[in-house]
């Protein structure tokens, strides 16, 4: 778990944000960025698109536009001693999280990475003195140790919930961050924040009460936990639809491929990992049943199963009988795959790899998180 708090949005779902579009948010941040612009930066241009992007990568759920719309309106409604200030603010907030991948160490170091490459393009508007202030402001908000006032007051804006926010705040927030690192097991998961909030309440005493509180809140809480087993060999959309449909019924979906265990195929669960890098995969040579009881221990679990046709529910009704019968507690749901996917399937796709089909199957595999894997400047060429 990164040391930095990691933001607060004093404005959690069903707040005020609530009521406006994406574009509306965009169009928001652009207009304080507008108005406290002391550089020249086009806030119009094509580059403040490509990092807004960012902040719609689809692995986000806290820090998002939401997130940096509030800390964008916060700087602009305090009262400043100078203009310059504000500026270099808003474009620290602009870029702090402008890199934001849960599991990783260096997000800041990339953010200011992305800060650089960003103004490289525009012409390098920002001067020497005020850039390397913006870059020391993205670099405090992972070390939090011998801050300017500057930089203290960005923590401030930053950490808006942990620090200022009422319970119900607090357990939105939880929430969010929960999803961002559903990629840790339930044990690692709590051992982590648990740490943090440790941590948090160390360096900002006024905290320790509210740090309190959301530990006792992660040791009772029992997340509504899907298992979404197969072999998926290969992992297809199909699959990944099956998997975003889940995710909007459950707080987090658990990927289990069953393996044959005298048969371990390592390239395989490579190539699942780089395809799901931000999803919990978990490899099981036991009884389904085994790893359902397992995953109880901490989570409240159901089973996924994809169905294509009467034909899988007609096999899926038999497991469950064998499963029910030597784990009573077994709970189960079937989702139908979408019509235009249901001639896709494993077995057809590796018939297809037999052949030399110069990479036309490739709209069949997932992409959905292949930016992960990107550069910084590839993330914002």
């Amino acid at each position: 778990m990164n040391e930095a708090p990691h933001s607060a949005n004093a404005n959690p779902p069903g707040g005020r944000l609530a009521g406006l579009t994406l574009e509306q948010k965009r169009e928001r941040v652009r207009q304080i960025l507008g108005g406290h612009d002391l550089y020249g930066l086009e806030v119009s241009a094509p580059w403040l698109d490509k990092v807004f992007a960012a902040y719609a990568q689809p692995h986000r759920h806290f820090h998002t536009i939401d997130h940096l719309l509030d800390i964008c309106e916060a700087i602009h409604q305090r009262a400043w001693r100078g203009k310059r200030d504000a500026s270099d603010l808003l474009l620290a907030a602009l870029f702090h999280d402008a890199v934001w991948f849960p599991q990783r160490n260096d997000n800041e170091r990339r953010s200011v990475e992305a800060f650089e490459y960003v103004m490289a393009q525009c012409g390098n508007p920002v001067p020497a003195k005020p850039m390397s202030r913006i870059k020391s402001i993205i670099q405090a908000t992972h070390d939090l140790t011998d801050l300017s006032e500057l930089e203290r007051h960005f923590i401030d804006f930053d950490c808006q919930i942990i620090l200022h926010g009422d319970q119900v705040d607090l357990l939105a927030y939880e929430f969010q961050i929960f999803r961002e690192f559903q990629f840790l097991n339930m044990a690692a998961y709590r051992k982590g924040r648990a740490g943090f909030f440790s941590r948090f309440g160390k360096r900002f005493p006024q905290c320790k009460d509210t740090m309190r509180f959301l530990v006792e809140y992660l040791e009772r809480r029992r997340p509504r936990i899907g298992i979404y087993a197969g072999t998926f060999n290969p992992f297809h959309i199909g699959h990944l639809s099956i998997l975003e449909k889940a995710e909007r019924m459950f707080d987090k979906v658990i990927v289990a491929v069953g393996i044959n265990p005298q048969k371990r195929h390592i390239e395989k669960d490579l190539a699942l990992a780089r395809t799901l890098p931000f999803h919990e995969v978990v490899h099981f040579d036991t009884l389904m049943v085994d790893l359902l009881e397992r995953e109880a221990a901490l989570s409240d679990v159901t089973l996924v199963r994809g169905l294509r046709n009467g034909y899988d529910l007609d096999y899926e009704m038999n497991q469950l009988r064998f499963m029910q019968e030597m784990w009573p507690d077994t709970q189960s749901i079937y989702i139908p795959c979408d019509k235009n996917l249901e001639h896709i399937s494993s077995s057809a796709l590796k018939g297809l790899a037999i052949f030399d089909v110069r990479g036309r199957d490739s709209i069949y595999f997932p992409h959905k998180y292949d930016y992960y894997w990107k550069s910084v400047p590839e993330l914002f060429e």
